[in-house]
């Protein structure tokens, strides 16, 4: 996976809670064919038509609205790093012979998506976000908390570090762009020709002339 999915989620959050804050305000409006207009076929209207105040009933779908937007962060934040791992370990299938690296890489596959987010997460700590270990730190709490929500609220809320939606995704986001930086390998076939390693599969247009390259040699 080579692109940041969280910005999406972000741009929607946003709007949602741009439209609490346009529910608020079409509520208070005075005029009431102006009021009836902008509320209209609302639950709010349905519930009680001469209601004048929700900030309440606002501030607890905020709430809601921050904590279901704190799980859909992780959520893609996970896919992306499950993603990220598999692609990278598409190195494995040039293993020679080739169906064995290939079944080493299929399994490979199969297992990145049942490993845990926090032993992930420390081995990703010790080389790619050595510059800053914090952030995976910042990010286990942020799972924690993310559990803690999907599973009910069960357990005192004192053993979570709860999170908002802009701590979330300024953490999640930074990690990944982190892991964007690092450049993907390209593995190709290639023979030794009159000096010169010459390749002898199709190559990805992503390789052009003089461009360094990472050799890998292997013994039969």
């Amino acid at each position: 996976m080579n692109f940041n999915p969280l910005a999406h989620s972000w741009e929607l959050y946003k709007i949602t809670k741009d439209g609490l804050k346009a529910i608020k305000r079409a509520v208070k409006t005075k005029n009431p064919i102006e009021r009836q207009r902008l509320l209209q076929r609302s639950l709010i209207i349905a519930q009680d038509p001469n209601i004048t105040d929700v900030d309440e009933l606002a501030k607890a779908a905020e709430q809601e609205i921050d904590e279901l937007f704190v799980v859909g962060l992780w959520a893609a934040f996970e896919r992306f790093l499950r993603s990220y791992l598999q692609t990278k370990g598409q190195l494995l299938t040039g293993i020679t012979p080739t169906d064995l690296g290939e079944a080493i890489y299929s399994h490979f596959v199969e297992e990145v998506e049942y490993w845990k987010p926090d032993e992930i997460l420390d081995f990703l700590k010790l080389n790619l976000l050595k510059q800053d270990a914090t952030l995976a730190g910042d990010a286990k709490a942020i799972y924690h908390y993310r559990s803690w929500i999907v599973h009910g609220k069960s357990g005192h809320k004192d053993n979570v570090n709860p999170s908002t939606p802009e701590k979330a995704y300024d953490t999640l986001n930074e990690i990944i762009q982190l892991l964007l930086a690092t450049p993907d390998e390209l593995l190709v076939s290639a023979i030794f020709e009159q000096g010169i390693f010459r390749p002898i599969q199709p190559v990805s247009n992503a390789i052009s002339d003089g461009q360094p390259v990472k050799l890998l040699v292997m013994t039969h």
